[in-house]
């Protein structure tokens, strides 16, 4: 018997995904999935692997398919990484895969978090000049 070893990660930026579970096909089929390593029997053979998160917008983050071929008795391992940014396609394929969108990410993130520390300061500033 081969398997098909499907590691599936999400970026520790967007662990909102965490609630959503990934959706994988083989050959236009549903496999049932969970985050983290996925060990899926298959025949020897030729498929066509799909995987993406069901989401909110757009309905569907990080799509990415792969073809790959299972020989007799092997265990393929295959990593799928969910994007950082959900208009960035998932990676599919040998470990290790890229994060795509993770720069997308960190400008969003500095752009929450730089005006937070700007206004911290101030209202440090401003108890300090209150307590002289």
């Amino acid at each position: 018997m081969s398997h098909l070893v499907l590691d599936l990660k999400y970026h520790w930026a967007v662990f909102g995904l965490a609630v959503f579970k990934p959706v994988v096909t083989l050959n236009g089929y549903p496999v049932p999935v969970r985050w983290g390593q996925n060990v899926i029997p298959v025949a020897p053979g030729t498929y066509h692997l799909h995987v993406h998160v069901p989401g909110l917008l757009p309905p569907q983050v990080g799509n990415a398919d792969l073809q790959v071929w299972v020989a007799q008795g092997q265990s393929l391992p295959v990593e799928y990484r969910a994007p950082a940014w959900s208009f960035s396609p998932g990676a599919l394929g040998p470990a290790p895969q890229p994060w795509n969108g993770v720069v997308y990410q960190l400008v969003l993130l500095g752009a929450l978090l730089i005006p937070l520390v700007f206004i911290l300061f101030l209202l440090g500033a401003i108890m300090v000049s209150i307590a002289n």
